[in-house]
C-alpha cells in the first residue's frame, strides 16, 4: 500500500514553532518524537526541499508529511531464506541478496535479513539491541554481497572494534559508467548528508567525515568499467558517491546518475547498448565480494569471497558481447 502524503500549511499562530513540533500540533496519533526521527530520515519536506526537525517554520510555508509507520520496537522472526556461507559457534557470514533491507526501518517493516537471522538463530532476541542484533556492518538494500553477523553480545562489540581500526577488509566489485581517471587510486574525499536531500549523501555533505575507497580498473568495455573497489572507511553511500563525484556513476544507480541520466550521454548503438544494460539489471552493479578478519575468538585468518548474482553477470556478458 502506498504511503499516505498529507499536505499542511502553517498558519500565522505556528510562528517560530520547531517543525517536529509543529507536526505533532496539527497531526493525530503520532508523537513529537516520530516527528523527529521522519525529518531525520528525509520523510519532511518544507516547500518542496528536505527540513532538519529543528526548523522554526514561517507561516505560508507547505509542510509535506510521507506518514510512514512508526518503527516497531523489536524485530519478529519470519522464515526467510538465508545464503550462509561460514558459520561457527560466534558469528556467520551471509552472502545478501539484492533487494533486500538489512533491518527493520521506516517502511521496510518485514522481510529484512535481521527478520530472517531471528528465525535461524533464536538467541539473537537475547542481544539489547532488538532491532538490529548480530549486525557488525550493513549493506545497502539494492547491494548484494557479503556481510559478517555475530552470535553473542562479546563476539559483536570485538568486530565492532576490527571494523572501527580498519581490520576488517571489504572488497567490492562495480560496473560503472565510462572510463575511470586512473587505472588505480584512492578518492579521498570527505562525505556528508546532502542537504537538500535528507536520504542521500553527498562529497562535502553537511558534517562531513573522512572518506576513502580504493579502486582499481579490473576490465574497460566500450561504455563502462569493472571496478574492483576497497573501503578504508564505511560511510553511508560511499561507493556510490563517490564515483558518481567522479562522473563515473555504479550501472543502474538511480540514486546517484547511474540509470537514465548516464544513458542520455550516450548515441547510436552504444545507447541502445546502455538501455539494454538497464533492462538487465534493475539496481546498482555492486557486490560485495570479499570479506576478510580476524576471527575474534580463535584468533583465524577469514578469508571469505562470493560471484555476483545473476543480473551483474549477464550485465557483464553484455558488455562483453557488444561490437559496433
Amino acid at each position: 500500500m502506498k504511503t499516505p502524503i498529507l499536505k499542511l500549511t502553517v498558519p500565522e499562530i505556528e510562528r517560530g514553532t520547531r517543525l517536529d513540533i509543529f507536526c505533532s500540533h496539527r497531526v493525530e496519533g503520532y508523537s513529537r518524537s516520530h516527528f523527529t526521527k521522519l525529518a531525520t530520515s528525509g520523510h519532511i519536506t518544507i516547500d518542496g526541499k528536505a527540513a532538519k526537525a529543528s526548523h522554526k517554520v514561517k507561516p505560508g510555508q507547505v509542510i509535506e508529511l510521507e506518514l510512514v509507520s512508526p518503527p516497531p520496537t523489536e524485530a519478529l522472526p519470519e522464515n526467510i531464506p538465508l545464503n550462509i556461507v561460514y558459520e561457527d559457534d560466534y558469528l556467520l557470514v551471509i552472502n545478501k541478496p539484492a533487494d533486500m533491507v538489512c533491518h527493520p526501518a521506516a517502511g521496510n517493516y518485514a522481510g529484512t535479513l535481521v527478520n530472517g537471522l531471528l528465525y535461524y538463530f533464536s538467541r539473537l532476541k537475547e542481544f539489547s539491541d532488538k532491532i538490529r542484533p548480530g549486525l557488525v556492518h550493513r549493506l545497502d538494500k539494492d547491494t548484494s554481497g557479503l556481510l559478517v553477523v555475530a552470535k553473542d553480545e562479546k563476539t559483536l562489540r570485538e568486530l565492532q572494534l576490527s571494523l572501527k581500526n580498519r581490520l576488517i577488509k571489504r572488497q567490492y566489485i562495480a560496473l560503472v559508467w565510462g572510463t575511470m581517471p586512473q587505472p588505480e587510486g584512492i578518492i579521498d574525499l570527505p562525505m556528508g548528508r546532502s542537504e537538500s536531500d535528507r536520504k542521500k549523501m553527498k562529497v562535502f555533505g553537511a558534517k562531513s567525515r573522512e572518506a576513502m575507497t580504493n579502486y582499481e580498473v579490473l576490465k574497460s568495455y566500450s561504455i563502462a568499467e569493472l571496478v574492483r573497489l576497497k573501503l578504508q572507511t564505511g560511510r553511508t553511500h560511499q561507493i556510490r558517491v563517490h564515483l558518481s563525484y567522479f562522473g563515473n556513476p555504479v550501472v543502474g544507480d538511480s540514486t546517484y546518475g547511474g540509470r537514465s541520466k548516464a544513458v542520455t550521454k550516450l548515441s547510436g548503438p552504444k545507447r541502445r547498448l546502455g538501455l539494454s544494460l538497464l533492462r538487465t539489471i534493475n539496481r546498482q552493479a555492486l557486490h560485495a565480494w570479499n570479506l576478510g578478519f580476524d576471527h575474534p575468538a580463535t584468533g583465524e585468518k577469514i578469508n571469505l569471497t562470493c560471484e555476483p548474482p545473476e543480473d551483474f553477470q549477464k550485465t557483464v556478458e553484455l558488455l562483453e558481447g557488444f561490437e559496433e
